[in-house]
């Protein structure tokens, strides 16, 4: 999957929502050097990481669906694996939220899990396949508190379709583009990685060759088996998508 072809290298304003420890709004101030940069997470610890990773981008502790922003402040805004942590309940909020805080032709680039042939290798879920073992061997997991924090618990890590993000997203936008990437090398590499997670040792070299084999599998697209998916929305507002009808309509009588 390639986001940065929809991404204007001009683009003024970016918002990563789920920014974590910042390391895509890291990628942005060498990326898009003239750009108003902010992120919002709800771990007080990864906040003070990407606070520390990127001093002077506007890093703020809020969840998806109520975003600290004026309606149309942002150009563009990320959302990448973080759809599937907030509750079921709220993502049609987290939608809305994003579009209030884009401006009018602004875009979403969104990336979640696919339902895809090996969804069920998330290994996000064995705490929620096996609670009680889960709970014996490993007690609490690294991000419990954080969601304690909102009052909330850990979700189920949701694969989704196309379609079904298009029906969660609504009315009000236009698909610039769908890619599909990883297949069986994306979740293998996610199991590699989570002793390192758990042990505080994220920047070790092996996990990061991890991330990297992942990352190589995540570009090529294996269509409806893939493992990850990614969906590109421009905001429209409904004078504007009112104006293209009757512009439409008016171009079909005048064949007549």
């Amino acid at each position: 999957m390639q986001l940065t072809p929809f991404i204007s290298p001009d683009v003024d304003s970016i918002l990563d929502v789920g920014c974590n420890e910042g390391a895509w709004l890291d990628a942005c101030t060498q990326r898009y050097r003239s750009a108003r940069l902010a992120g919002v997470d709800i771990n007080d610890r990864a906040i003070a990481v990407a606070r520390g990773n990127v001093p002077g981008v506007d890093i703020r502790r809020a969840g998806a669906e109520a975003l600290p922003f004026d309606d149309g402040s942002f150009a563009c805004v990320t959302c990448f694996e973080v759809l599937e942590h907030v509750p079921a309940e709220l993502r049609v909020t987290a939608l809305r939220e994003i579009r209030r805080v884009l401006q009018p032709g602004g875009r979403l680039v969104l990336t979640v899990p696919h339902a895809g042939w090996f969804a069920w290798l998330d290994s996000n879920n064995v705490r929620l396949r096996m609670p009680r073992l889960y709970g014996r061997t490993l007690g609490r997991g690294l991000r419990d508190e954080a969601y304690a924090a909102m009052d909330r618990e850990v979700e189920w890590h949701h694969h989704f379709d196309v379609h079904e993000l298009e029906q969660l997203a609504g009315a009000g936008w236009r698909q610039l583009g769908v890619q599909h990437g990883g297949l069986l090398l994306y979740p293998l590499m996610d199991w590699l990685s989570w002793p390192f997670y758990r042990l505080g040792k994220s920047s070790h070299w092996l996990r990061r060759l991890f991330e990297r084999i992942a990352g190589w599998e995540n570009q090529f697209d294996f269509g409806s088996a893939s493992y990850g998916v990614m969906l590109v929305l421009e905001r429209v507002d409904h004078s504007s998508v009112q104006r293209a009808s009757a512009s439409r309509r008016d171009a079909i009588a005048a064949r007549r």
